[in-house]
């Protein structure tokens, strides 16, 4: 068994380091030749992180398209012109800024503020983050999350809804893992407590309206 462990774990590691040197060697392909092949490869390894998260993030699916050929735009800009040291966080930091984009260019539509005026009921006494997992309505989970700060609703949809390990995480958001699991064990914590408001409050609202009722 423990050899078996060992074995794993170094083709673990040698994946790891092939995958940072081919991700190397593209962006020197980028920055010296502006490679449109590379920049292909470079898509294809990060688009479904990145949607995944737009489409969390954003109203409509074709938004999500849309901003996702923004973001790549943008990257192509940076990565063809510039040093890069992490293109998973940089990708990231990318769509980020589209997405913010996108809510300030659209300061009279009201759906990011109907979202946070919603509910979401979840059962009591199931692990929060695992209620996040097992949703399948996406557009239930959208309505609670803008309600926490920036930084927990990305870590808890990378972590929870795309189903990054904390390794994956820290390197996406460029943080370390000890950094990610304070920060996400806070976020579900903070979450807990607003379903746990809301489910009150939802409970409260039945019991007004059975008691007018009668």
């Amino acid at each position: 068994m423990a050899i078996l462990t060992c074995c794993n774990t170094f083709l673990f590691l040698t994946t790891i380091n092939v995958q940072g040197a081919k991700e190397k060697f593209l962006l020197y392909r980028l920055r010296v030749y502006k490679d449109s092949r590379a920049f292909a490869q470079v898509f294809q390894m990060h688009k479904s992180p990145v949607f995944r998260y737009l489409r969390i993030k954003l109203p409509l699916v074709q938004d999500a398209e849309d901003a996702l050929s923004t973001t790549f735009i943008r990257l192509w800009n940076y990565v063809t012109t510039s040093h890069v040291d992490n293109l998973a966080a940089l990708s990231f930091t990318i769509a980020r800024g589209v997405v913010a984009d996108f809510y300030r260019s659209r300061k009279h539509d009201t759906s990011l503020e109907v979202m946070t005026e919603a509910g979401v009921e979840f059962s009591d006494g199931q692990d929060v983050g695992e209620q996040v997992e097992q949703k399948e309505d996406l557009e239930r989970i959208k309505r609670i999350l803008p309600k926490l700060r920036e930084d927990y609703q990305e870590i808890i949809i990378l972590r929870h809804i795309e189903g990054l390990s904390t390794k994956e995480v820290a390197r996406f958001i460029d943080k370390t893992e000890s950094a990610v699991r304070v920060a996400l064990h806070r976020a579900l914590k903070e979450l807990r407590t607003l379903l746990e408001n809301e489910s009150h409050a939802g409970q409260r609202d039945h019991n007004t309206s059975q008691k007018s009722q009668n």
